[in-house]
């Protein structure tokens, strides 16, 4: 928009704004007055803040039960019977733990690979 289309634009609602105001009968803006004035010298009602109590009260009671679960000693659960599967099914899997240890230290070795490498010939005629 140009600067032209804006003068003639408040023109024409500053004109439209003062028919408006014409049309206003003299009761209706004197009372129209005196509420806009009474609304500004009317003291603010008193707002009862419960927001600032509730809050601080959570705040304490979630730091209350966040001290005592810290202080509370811990009290382990005793652990249930295993069934006779299950135990085998440990005993499996600790032998394999045992096993895999074991093959990662050869991994790591370097005497493991110098063997592979010198006794090649004899691995190859066993295929």
């Amino acid at each position: 928009m140009n600067r032209n289309q804006d003068s003639h634009d408040e023109a024409a609602l500053r004109a439209l704004y003062r028919q408006a105001q014409a049309t206003i009968t003299p009761a209706t803006t004197s009372r129209l007055h005196r509420a806009r004035h009474a609304a500004s010298q009317a003291p603010a009602p008193a707002r009862r803040g419960w927001g600032l109590p509730l809050a601080s009260g959570f705040a304490a009671l979630f730091a209350l039960a966040i001290g005592a679960r810290i202080l509370m000693p811990d009290t382990a659960m005793p652990a249930p019977a295993a069934t006779p599967i299950l135990a085998a099914a440990d005993e499996a899997a600790r032998l394999d733990d045992g096993v895999e240890d074991t093959l990662a230290s050869f991994e790591e070795s370097p005497d493991f690979y110098r063997w592979l490498a010198a006794n090649e010939d004899t691995l190859l005629a066993l295929e």
